[in-house]
Parts: structure tokens; C-alpha cells; sequence
């Protein structure tokens, strides 16, 4: 190896050793805050006709100011999976009812689980 080249590896080696001291120099002693990640919940539930408590499958469950919705199977039932913890407003759509809203549902560290019922659009 020629002269040049021996110069060349000793100075990337140097600079990069001394970003590393930098690097590992850098704590203050301030203690950094970390947060605690929310809990992951799940919300289930069944969406029916108020009126004769049949099944309405293929409902259309949105969470508001997301893009998570479920729709539902021919029981009426759907899931949503990998939610935070906290309030949300679900927005419920089935064809020829009435769009329900529930505002404030609150989803703690269990799997929460609601029943909506919706009302056909002539009534």
C-alpha cells in the first residue's frame, strides 16, 4: 500500500472515532423522559335493525378522523383490532337506515364491545 492510501484509511478511522466519542460524550446527565407506548385494545360489536333486532350484514363501522372501519358479517358482527386506548366517534352506515353516531366511546385496556342499533330510513 502506497503512502497515500495508509494516510488516507488513518484519517477516516480518526474522524470516525471521534464522532463516536462525540457521540457517546454527548449525554449531559439530563434525564430523557420516555413514553410509555398506549395500550393496544380491541373494539367488537354488532350492528342491528332497532325495530325487529335483525342482523345487518355488510354495515359499514368507520372511526372518525381515521381510516379505520370494519364492515360486518352476516350475524352483524365486526371487529376492529390494533386501536389505542382512548375516546373515539364511530360513524355506523347500512343502506336505507339511518346513519348512527356514537360519540365519546371509550375504549380502555379490554376489548370493548357495543351494540348499535340502526333505524330504517322511513322511520
Amino acid at each position: 500500500m502506497n503512502i497515500m492510501k495508509k494516510y488516507l484509511i488513518l484519517v477516516v478511522v480518526l474522524a470516525l472515532g471521534s464522532i463516536t466519542l462525540v457521540a457517546s460524550n454527548s449525554n449531559d446527565g439530563a434525564t430523557v423522559a420516555k413514553e410509555t407506548p398506549a395500550a393496544v385494545v380491541m373494539m367488537t360489536g354488532t350492528v342491528l335493525d332497532s325495530e325487529t333486532g335483525e342482523a345487518l350484514a355488510g354495515a359499514v363501522v368507520e372511526i372518525e378522523n381515521t381510516d379505520t372501519k370494519a364492515y360486518t358479517d352476516l350475524e352483524g358482527h365486526f371487529t376492529i383490532e390494533n386501536m389505542q386506548q382512548g375516546e373515539y366517534t364511530v360513524k355506523v352506515n347500512y343502506i336505507s337506515y339511518k346513519e348512527a353516531l356514537i360519540s365519546k366511546l371509550s375504549l380502555d385496556t379490554h376489548a370493548s364491545s357495543v351494540e348499535i342499533k340502526l333505524n330504517p330510513e322511513g322511520n
